[in-house]
């Protein structure tokens, strides 16, 4: 029961910062769009970029208190899983642009939710993993 009650606080705390990366994603990906009137994909790079420096930070301090030294190690996987990511992002979001007639932006929040989960555990399992970065490794 104690390791379901971690499991969920800690997916709290990542649904928390992620909402933060989020608010920040959306709100650079509106201004692009909106005021600068840059094309949805390069606003949804930049936008996905910059919200992933703060995602990175907070979710190796904060949800998963990973302490590992191994920073160039572990900031190549989260770029190659940042990256697959985008990807998915921007696969979405061209398809919902093709079949929805309705506010990119809303359409950015739609595939935001799309990708929480699959994002939480590749991020769980993969980037910060506790086996993958052991704190008695080897200092990168």
């Amino acid at each position: 029961m104690k390791h379901s009650a971690a499991i969920q606080k800690e997916l709290f705390t990542y649904t928390v910062i992620g909402g933060i990366a989020t608010l920040i994603d959306w709100s650079v990906f509106a201004i692009a769009v909106t005021f600068l009137k840059v094309h949805y994909l390069p606003a949804l790079m930049l936008a996905f970029s910059t919200a992933g420096i703060f995602h990175y930070l907070a979710n190796k301090t904060i949800t998963f208190k990973c302490v590992s030294k191994k920073f160039a190690s572990q900031i190549s996987i989260y770029l190659l899983v940042m990256m697959m990511s985008l990807g998915l992002n921007m696969l979405i979001m061209v398809v919902l642009v093709k079949l929805f007639v309705i506010n990119k932006i809303i359409l950015r929040m739609l595939t935001t939710l799309l990708m929480l989960f699959p994002n939480y555990l590749l991020h769980k399992h993969v980037t910060f993993s506790k086996k993958i970065f052991a704190t008695n490794s080897s200092v990168n």
